[in-house]
């Protein structure tokens, strides 16, 4: 049984997977399955999705952790692991985002709503649960509704799965602080 079946198990959701498609190349066959899982936590929806690809074709799709917010939200946020780039932007900025706790901000590039991003640096959950995690997290668009979190490393296990959802359901929060608040 695969991740996301155990997932979709575990919280009564729901599990589909499409039918394999085969592809001859010249390198070999090349597999691809698209599999895809809805479940329901605290009332909030989350899907998991990877584009599944083996055979000889050395390709890895990432899973795909998606909270659905309950409605459009005027927000912004992107949170990545830091490159050379983002190393030479907090060189020449270095105020830019002096409220992010160190240990966080050596790992991770913050960018979006300033007031948003405020309130996840204060957040001891949020931060406890994305300390050396290799994550992409991003609002689709603007407005948006929803947030999209994408482990560089794919999810290990159940533990880790949750601990990446109380990242998104601290995120769903505090967007909803900020609008409610005027931030």
């Amino acid at each position: 049984m695969n991740i996301i079946q155990e997932l979709t198990e575990k919280y009564s959701g729901k599990y589909s997977e499409d039918l394999a498609k085969s592809v001859n190349s010249p390198i070999g066959k090349y597999v691809y399955q698209p599999k895809n899982g809805i479940i329901e936590v605290d009332g909030t929806k989350i899907s998991i999705n990877i584009n599944e690809v083996s055979g000889a074709m050395p390709v890895t799709e990432p899973f795909r952790i998606t909270l659905h917010l309950d409605k459009t939200y005027e927000t912004e946020l992107s949170v990545y692991p830091k490159g050379l780039w983002n190393l030479f932007l907090d060189f020449i900025l270095p105020k830019r985002r002096v409220f992010i706790p160190k240990p966080i901000l050596k790992q991770l590039w913050f960018g979006g709503n300033k007031g948003l991003l405020k309130q996840l640096a204060y957040d001891k959950l949020f931060t406890e649960n994305i300390i050396n995690e290799r994550i992409y997290i991003e609002s689709i668009d603007k407005p948006t509704n929803r947030i999209v979190l994408t482990p560089e490393y794919g999810i290990k296990d159940i533990e880790q799965f949750e601990k990446f959802v109380i990242v998104l359901k601290r995120i769903e929060k505090e967007i909803k602080n900020c609008t409610q608040h005027g931030v």
